[in-house]
């Protein structure tokens, strides 16, 4: 729908500033009074080599703009958008619809990208008035379940649409996510919930929806919050040493909730760019789109915490930012999680409990377990052993290429062997208890690209 139109003359205020090349990821807060009577606020925003320079931009209302503050938002479109509306009843992708409520409102601007030269900036902003039209928009979210039968269930943990840095709309990715016979997708737009509260309206049968957020502090990392409420909002304006993502934390953990470490060694360093302490997290995106050089380290990574004693939930995601074949197809690679239902609660228990392997095609999937005398375990479970007790393993793996399959420990590579493509592989080794604390599994092809890696089988007394 289009914005409304003005009743009477619109007030038009032009803002403009400038940021130096030093002011890099500096929030810098516009005011601009809106008067009573305003139905509609729309902002457009210029600045000098615009594709060079990128300056993000989000508005905040009257309830408050402060970091840690986030009864004000009203919207965030990062470097996606150059220019937004919002009113009572529909909004510009990224931002929220509701009453335009008079007094200072904060339109935020935050350079990500600056040229030496540094940034001229303006803000156009436009306040309509008129009377708010019949029928306030209504939060309308996603069902919590889609049954409640324990199984394996497949789905991408990490996606953009158009509420982000996207190019689909909603309903297209939910298109495509029921077309390749995704289970569950989880909705990660960047800094805002917009799309969560109406994922409701684009629901199909047999595909679950959950709310999260890609919490997206540019220069200390991205994470993702999986499994919000649908109007929670975790902010994002904080620094590694103000200690407030432990706040985010907890606020993400009360909604039953985990909070994911994303691609942290996608950066121009090539070093982990990831500063919050890694301590208060659940996991880490080990394998983000298709598999290449950059995986390689967040996967090492992964393996020092846990051989460490540091146990984190390996994931996979997509990352998928637009449709079709591309490295970051939707569903791959994919997460197969065991869960006692296809329900929100289900997945993120079954996700918190490592009960959940990563694949790169969707018609791959594999099976390991560990028995000792009587007493069995699968991914993610944990198996009482006596020391020295003799533990069998079992693996078998479908539908996969020609590969190698490594058996891990904690003291590095306990096993090797080589899969023939298209036939199915059924593997068997021994282990004595005491010799490892836990055991996974990876499968590469001949040329070190991943085919699918699974999440600890614990061992114990």
């Amino acid at each position: 729908m289009a914005p409304v139109a003005a009743a009477q003359s619109a007030i038009s205020i032009s803002k403009k500033g400038f940021v130096p090349a030093d002011s890099l990821f500096k929030l810098v807060y516009v005011p601009v009074e809106v008067p009573p009577g305003i139905a509609e606020i729309r902002v457009r925003e210029i600045y000098s080599n615009q594709g060079k320079n990128v300056l993000n931009l989000g508005i905040y209302g009257p309830e408050g703009h402060r970091a840690g503050t986030t009864a004000g938002f009203r919207g965030w479109s990062g470097g996606a958008k150059t220019e937004f509306f919002l009113n009572a009843q529909e909004a510009s992708t990224g931002y929220v619809p509701g009453k335009i409520t008079p007094g200072l409102w904060h339109v935020l601007i935050y350079p990500s990208t600056i040229l030496p030269t540094g940034i001229d900036w303006e803000l156009a902003v436009t306040l309509v008035p008129g009377a708010d039209k019949q029928g306030a928009f209504a939060v309308s979210p996603a069902p919590a379940a889609v049954n409640t039968k324990a199984g394996w269930y497949r789905g991408d943990l990490h996606m953009h649409t158009l509420h982000s840095d996207g190019k689909r709309t909603p309903r297209e990715l939910v298109d495509e996510a029921a077309a390749q016979g995704l289970d569950f997708i989880v909705s990660t737009e960047h800094n805002t919930n917009s799309a969560n509260l109406s994922w409701g309206k684009y629901a199909v049968p047999k595909l679950l929806i959950i709310n999260g957020e890609e919490v997206t502090t540019t220069a200390f990392g991205h994470w993702n919050a999986v499994g919000l409420n649908p109007t929670t909002l975790v902010d994002w304006r904080y620094t590694p040493q103000d200690g407030a993502v432990t706040q985010c934390l907890a606020q993400v953990h009360a909604d039953g909730g985990l909070a994911i470490i994303n691609h942290p060694f996608y950066n121009k360093e090539l070093a982990n760019g990831f500063k919050f302490a890694v301590k208060d997290f659940d996991g880490i995106e080990v394998w983000n789109g298709k598999w290449d050089f950059l995986d390689e380290p967040a996967l090492k990574w992964w393996d020092e915490l846990l051989r460490a004693g540091t146990y984190k939930l390996a994931i996979a995601a997509s990352d998928t930012h637009i449709a079709g074949p591309s490295d970051s197809r939707l569903g791959i690679p994919q997460t197969v999680v065991k869960a006692t239902g296809l329900s929100r609660t289900g997945i993120v228990q079954g996700l918190k409990a490592g009960r959940a392997y990563l694949i790169a095609e969707p018609r791959i999937s594999l099976a390991f377990t560990a028995r000792a005398g009587s007493a069995t375990a699968e991914i993610g479970e944990r198996l009482f052993a006596a020391a020295g007790q003799t533990i069998q393993l079992a693996f078998s793996l479908v539908n996969a290429p020609a590969a190698v399959v490594t058996l891990c420990g904690d003291q590095g590579v306990i096993a090797t062997e080589n899969v023939v493509s298209a036939k199915p592989a059924g593997l068997r080794w021994t282990v004595k208890a005491g010799s490892t604390k836990y055991l996974r599994v990876e499968v590469r092809t001949p040329r070190g690209e991943m085919v699918a890696l699974t999440n600890p089988i614990w061992l114990g007394e």
